[in-house]
Order: C-alpha cells, then structure tokens, then sequence
C-alpha cells in the first residue's frame, strides 16, 4: 500500500513539473544600438509568445518603441537640435528551447523585423566662432527622414520561472534592418512576463 502511494505521489509530481503554457505576454526594456551619431538608446515593448510542441518551439510578436535625443556638437560643446529619433518596431521571432525544464528556457531565434524610423538628419551647419571661442551665427538645414526598413533580427534569451506563471528573461540581439549606413543593431535587454 506505501508503494503504491509512493508511486501515484511521484506520478502526480511528475505530471506537476511536466505543465506547459501555450501562452504568454511580457513587458521589456532595451539598450538599443542606433547608427551614428547618437548612438544608443531604449527600447521599451510588448511581446506575446505562443509555445508549441511542448515548449521547445516558442513563436514570438514582440512590439516597440525607441525615442533618443537628436543632438549635432558643433564647436566648443556647443549643440544644435532637431526632433527627436524615433523608431516603432515589429520582431516576429521562432526560437527554439534548448532546455527542457519547465523553470528555465535558454532559446535562440531567428525571424523578421520592421523598423519604421522618423528623424531629422542635418545636410549641413555653418556657423561663426568668436576670438572668445563664442558660438554665433548659426544655421542649420535640416532634412526630415520617414521611412519603414526592413530586415531579420537574430535572438538569445534566457528564462526563469519565478513562480508556475511569472517569468523574468535577459536577451541578446542583433537587428539587420535595410536602412542607409545601419548595419547591425545590436540589443540587450531585460523583460518580465506572465504566461498561462
């Protein structure tokens, strides 16, 4: 009679363990590498992740927003400013788990991207400096750049259940999108979730 209570309690702990979601949605925030000059900047999204076949195969929508001061050093920490960089982002994203563990995930990923960027970009600055190295004189023209650019994005992501439904991650990207002189962005970050 123990045994067989031992056995349906380990049975029932297994299955316990074995649980997985098929849903869930987080919030994060990401130091974003922007092309020059600025440089750097965050990215706050959403993200909604359906699992499948277990949790090893996780496909992910994830929707951000990136906003960074747009400042040209002219001479003698002097600055000029236009309107402010923007980008509004769209990742798809199907990762697989490495792991199979239902308190922790380690995926990578590969999937498409959409960066929709507005941002003054300066064609040219002219300006006067006075014997007191005084800034004077200045003008500016300024060019205005909307432009949706596409490309693929690239993940690693680690996840920690901190209970059955809250998770915590940390992730490392890198973002190719078709924007002149971009490159690669690259993205660290960290988010909290809930799944179920």
């Amino acid at each position: 009679m123990k045994i067989l209570l031992i056995i349906l309690l380990v049975a029932a702990l297994g299955t316990a363990q074995a649980q997985t979601y098929r849903n869930s949605v987080g919030i994060g925030g990401e130091r974003v590498g922007l092309d020059a000059p600025d440089g750097i900047g965050n990215r706050y999204l959403v993200r909604y992740t359906r699992h499948l076949r277990q949790d090893r195969l996780a496909l992910q929508g994830a929707l951000g927003y990136v906003s960074v001061l747009n400042r040209r050093y002219l001479a003698n920490d002097y600055f000029i400013e236009g309107r402010r960089r923007e980008r509004f982002t769209a990742d798809v994203t199907l990762a697989f788990d490495f792991l199979k563990s239902p308190r922790q995930a380690l995926r990578l990923g590969v999937g498409p991207s959409a960066w929709y960027r507005r941002e003054d970009l300066l064609q040219s600055a002219r300006y006067t400096l006075s014997s007191t190295g005084e800034v004077t004189n200045v003008r500016a023209d300024w060019r205005s750049e909307q432009e949706v650019n596409w490309g693929y994005n690239l993940l690693l992501e680690y996840e920690y259940a901190l209970t059955s439904q809250v998770v915590v991650s940390g992730n490392v990207k890198l973002v190719s999108v078709n924007a002149p002189g971009a490159g690669f962005n690259s993205i660290y970050g960290l988010g909290a979730g809930y799944r179920w």
